[in-house]
């Protein structure tokens, strides 16, 4: 499966560098029908990576694919971006239309590295580095990006030590040193960034965005430090703005909120380091034992339970309508069942193990169904009521 789809275009480049090496002179004929080889080649290879993309090759298989061919194309252009870049000024005139080859065949590689982007976006290897020739654009479409997010924050209104960690994030991409390399998760990190805090700060009045930014940080699994740091300070200044008696309950109900919120996995400021969540997870159950509250710890992990009248079965499938119609924004099924096991117990049981909601959420009966159905029927039932009466 790992075959290398570039061996032409890696010998042609081989030959190219090799005559600015030696000032040969191609003729005009030569030129062309290497021009037209490149082309040819090109279309030869996205047509086999298409046809990959749509056998029947699972998708692990896939990944490792287009890893090997992404690292292929990395060190191809590289290569020939260096070796032009050291030339254009030194080299002999008649060797430039070898050069003016090389840089044809560079193009087509950062071409088939966009296809790749385009159409494998769910197996590229998002920490690969991007090839050099591409950095420039790259770069500076980071920079304006950043811009024109950090002059929208100017006039937003929210907490001021929180905008001020957003920009010195944005400050960081904006001085980007211009050889500093750029990971293709780095770049499609602050586009998502960017298009997710530009809905949110889309609103003409006066209201302070400040929670709604704070959810959208957290679901874009922004573990830079400044963001956790501010998250730390905000919550003990809330804390210290409360009686005694109620910093307790604050504490435990924030951290029910940090273990439930959406956060994306997928995606990291830093994917070397821990979520968002679960490093103030553990920031937080540390901060409240050194409060030397007498609080069972298991009753921090494991918070009251809600009771339902619903039965184990009839919950799981429940779940599973909700999952299926995208409702929740998580998308790791096994961590939404164990948060229901843990946060709720059915009207015969107290505690639902999260084994046997896993096996139920495969292996629902009619009956099941029924009763669910009949619990939907009324729910639309009273919507036709509430907001569509006849």
């Amino acid at each position: 499966m790992l075959k290398d789809e570039m061996k032409l275009l890696a010998q042609l480049a081989d030959e190219f560098l090799s005559g600015i090496e030696t000032n040969e002179l191609p003729a005009t004929d030569y030129q062309n029908e290497q021009e037209a080889r490149i082309n040819s080649e090109c279309q030869r290879i996205k047509k086999v990576w298409t046809d990959v993309l749509f056998s029947q090759a699972k998708d692990h298989v896939i990944k490792r694919y287009t890893w090997f061919q992404q690292q292929i194309i990395l060190e191809l252009a590289d290569m020939i971006y260096q070796s032009i870049e050291k030339r254009r000024k030194t080299v002999f005139q008649e060797t430039y239309p070898v050069l003016k080859l090389a840089a044809f065949l560079l193009e087509h590689l950062l071409e088939l590295k966009d296809f790749q982007i385009q159409y494998f976006n769910s197996y590229i290897n998002e920490d690969g580095k991007i090839p050099d020739a591409a950095i420039p654009a790259v770069r500076k479409k980071m920079s304006d990006v950043a811009e024109k997010l950090s002059a929208s924050l100017q006039n937003v209104k929210m907490d001021a030590h929180l905008k001020a960690c957003i920009r010195d994030y944005l400050d960081g991409i904006i001085a980007m040193d211009a050889i500093c390399s750029i990971s293709y998760r780095s770049a499609e990190y602050l586009i998502q960034l960017a298009e997710n805090l530009s809905v949110t700060i889309a609103f003409e009045d006066n209201r302070d965005l400040t929670h709604g930014i704070t959810e959208v940080l957290f679901y874009l699994n922004f573990n830079h430090q400044s963001f956790c740091q501010w998250y730390q300070e905000d919550l003990i200044n809330k804390k210290t703005m409360l009686r005694p008696s109620d910093q307790l309950q604050m504490l435990m109900k924030q951290l029910l909120v940090l273990k439930s919120i959406p956060v994306m996995l997928k995606m990291s400021y830093d994917p070397k380091i821990l979520p968002v969540n679960l490093q103030l997870e553990n920031w937080l159950n540390e901060y409240i034992k050194n409060e030397n509250h007498q609080v069972d710890q298991l009753e921090i992990d494991q918070p009251q339970k809600i009771e339902l009248k619903l039965t184990v079965a009839q919950l799981t499938l429940l779940i599973r309508l909700l999952y299926e119609e995208d409702v929740f924004a998580m998308k790791n099924i096994a961590a939404l069942l164990r948060f229901f096991s843990d946060h709720f117990m059915s009207k015969k049981q107290e505690h639902i193990s999260h084994g046997s909601m896993n096996k139920l959420y495969y292996s629902g009966d009619q009956f099941t169904g029924y009763a669910i159905r009949e619990i939907l029927l009324k729910m639309i039932d009273k919507i036709n009521k509430m907001f569509f009466p006849i």
